[in-house]
């Protein structure tokens, strides 16, 4: 089975196929991110412990996308030292609008917002619409969880072929996960989707992911070495040398 990716956040569950869930942990990563931004740039409101809410709300009215995120991250988890209560229907409003501007942070996370049913009612179709949006704008978390939508056919019908597509894509940018779930699909195949096994793919991909340390990756990875003659190993080195040399650091 695949291990769970961007799915650590509220409850665990993993597919039935694929190791890596999708990638629930979206708001403290894309806060972390955001944060930086706001500090380094103009559009800076305070510190931390100090945000001045009324004037990010005045930003945010005034259709400023950077504080539409910020304000949309203090709803979803509250700021006691600003006095403002945790209200994820609020968050998912601030979300929607920066969401509508074309950024793709707030399009993850209202897309996320929508697979989980927080804030919003679920709806893993609409979840898929906006998650893809910011897919096609080269935010891996959304790549990744777009792929594992179609690989498991939640919001849409399964298609491993765009699975592999997003999980590509995400894989290329340097995500662990998306690259074992590639090695796993690669390694085990799947008939009734016409895909054959594939070990050469599958070592290169594993291999990417057990370089960053995922222990699940070194082990498939090394069945398959255990498998195979020198010459073979051969090529499956240098194609996952050339791999290597594609991917983002």
């Amino acid at each position: 089975m695949l291990p769970g990716v961007l799915r650590r956040f509220p409850g665990n569950a993993r597919p039935p196929s694929l190791p890596n869930a999708d990638g629930r942990h979206y708001f403290p990563a894309v806060k972390s991110r955001l944060l930086a931004f706001l500090i380094l740039t103009a559009t800076c409101f305070a510190q931390q412990e100090k945000r001045d809410i009324k004037a990010l709300e005045a930003k945010a009215a005034a259709g400023d996308a950077a504080a539409q995120i910020a304000l949309g991250l203090v709803y979803d988890t509250g700021d006691k030292v600003a006095g403002v209560e945790q209200d994820r229907r609020k968050a998912a409003e601030w979300f929607q609008k920066a969401a509508a501007q074309g950024v793709a942070e707030a399009q993850f996370n209202l897309g996320t917002m929508y697979e989980m049913g927080v804030g919003v009612k679920k709806d893993e179709k609409k979840a898929l619409e906006w998650l893809e949006k910011a897919a096609t704008q080269g935010f891996a978390d959304a790549q990744f969880n777009v792929a594992n939508m179609y690989a498991t056919g939640r919001g849409t019908e399964k298609n491993l072929s765009r699975a592999i597509t997003w999980y590509d894509k995400a894989g290329v940018q340097g995500m662990t996960r998306a690259q074992y779930n590639l090695g796993y699909l690669y390694a085990k195949g799947d008939k009734d989707e016409g895909l054959e096994p594939n070990s050469v793919k599958a070592y290169a991909w594993l291999s990417l992911a057990a370089a960053d340390g995922d222990p699940g990756a070194k082990k498939l990875r090394d069945l398959i070495a255990g498998k195979v003659n020198d010459e073979q190993m051969a090529v499956l080195k240098k194609v996952a040398a050339e791999l290597a040399a594609k991917v983002k650091h």
